[in-house]
């Protein structure tokens, strides 16, 4: 059988955890594969072991690409990719455990609609853990209820990210304008939306991430996490955060809650953070709203239920809360609640915009998202 997949893991010392990480990698995967390792630059011990591998299962080949030095996250994968020739290429960190399942779900997802372009798996990464007491592969089978399903978001984190040939051959590699690390996935998601392609998480597939495990050792991280999000916000403009309250409770399956979603999932699109204070029956999810109407989820768009008595005023109360962070804009959905809002905009600080106006919506997100 073709090789369907080139797996593509990056390698930087760390031994114990990339030997357990090839190991669940080994063990799990059921789709044909070739595994393609970089090795940035690790200690000889790192470097004997990664060139004792041998092919074994669904993983037909093993190839080793070594650097004699730390060349970073972008460029390193960036060979990776240059040595493959799959239909899907798959980047890996070193310090992950795949749950069986992982990669045929992705590549299915992939392959059921042909505008999804990147992927990532369902992760501890986005909150998603095992109970206390539970194996990986206890937690993964209940998520397999969810075969074929996806949502949207708005960038793949590069821990675990499956691309297609298509998204490379459009938009090209990972920049190698960042420093070292960080950064270098939100520049490939943005660059993939903005050629059509979808960035989504499969629901059904399920790798642990031992977080920043490498990254950490590196006592510069910090600064240049900070330089590489200048580099990345002044190019795609800052993540926004907006408000958008809805007074009455939607109507599962009409056509009037299918063109209110398409707009909120496209103001999310644009790297943006959606509250929505809405009215919502308790047996109603969020996905139930969307998939009511056939769309897809967005995981941007976030869902704070309220009562249905009073909703204006519950809104009002939610959206003025302190909080962290605060709102950039407030979409009004009524102009009395809109002049209200107004009159408080000394105590929220966020542009207030009437639901019907979307030219000037567009406009003062474009503002907000380059106040840096």
């Amino acid at each position: 059988m073709d090789i369907v997949c080139d797996l593509i893991l990056l390698s930087w010392n760390n031994l114990e955890e990339t030997r357990s990480c090839l190991e669940s990698l080994f063990d799990v995967t059921r789709v044909p594969s070739r595994l393609i390792i970089v090795d940035n630059g690790s200690e000889p011990a790192v470097r004997r072991f990664l060139a004792s591998l041998k092919p074994r299962g669904f993983i037909r080949d093993v190839t080793l690409l070594q650097n004699e030095q730390n060349e970073g996250f972008p460029r390193g994968m960036n060979r990776g990719i240059a040595a493959s020739t799959a239909p899907f290429v798959c980047l890996l960190n070193n310090d992950l455990r795949f749950a069986t399942g992982w990669l045929r779900e992705m590549v299915e997802v992939a392959t059921a609609d042909p505008s999804v372009g990147v992927v990532n798996p369902t992760s501890n990464t986005f909150g998603n853990r095992p109970p206390a007491g539970w194996s990986l592969e206890d937690y993964a089978a209940t998520l397999r209820r969810y075969h074929g399903q996806y949502v949207q978001v708005g960038m793949c984190i590069g821990f675990c990210f499956l691309v297609k040939r298509d998204v490379l051959n459009r938009i090209g590699t990972l920049s190698e304008e960042v420093e070292r690390f960080f950064f270098e996935d939100e520049d490939f998601s943005m660059r993939a939306q903005q050629a059509g392609f979808q960035c989504v998480v499969a629901k059904a597939s399920y790798v642990h991430h031992a977080e920043h495990r490498s990254v950490s050792l590196v006592p510069e991280r910090e600064a240049v996490f900070q330089r590489n999000q200048r580099w990345c916000y002044e190019k795609w403009g800052r993540w926004l955060r907006v408000a958008w309250p809805r007074f009455a409770p939607p109507a599962l399956g009409s056509e009037e809650l299918r063109a209110w979603l398409t707009r909120v999932r496209r103001v999310a699109q644009r790297r943006t953070h959606v509250y929505v204070y809405c009215p919502t029956p308790a047996h109603v999810t969020y996905d139930d709203l969307f998939r009511s109407v056939g769309l897809v989820p967005h995981a941007d768009v976030h869902w704070q239920s309220i009562p249905v008595v009073a909703a204006d005023w519950v809104a009002m109360g939610w959206i003025l809360k302190r909080r962290k962070k605060r709102f950039d804009l407030i979409i009004a959905p009524d102009r009395l609640w809109g002049r209200a809002m107004e009159g408080l905009r000394w105590l929220h600080r966020a542009a207030v915009i009437p639901e019907d106006q979307e030219a000037q919506l567009l406009q003062q997100w474009i503002a907000a998202s380059r106040s840096l």
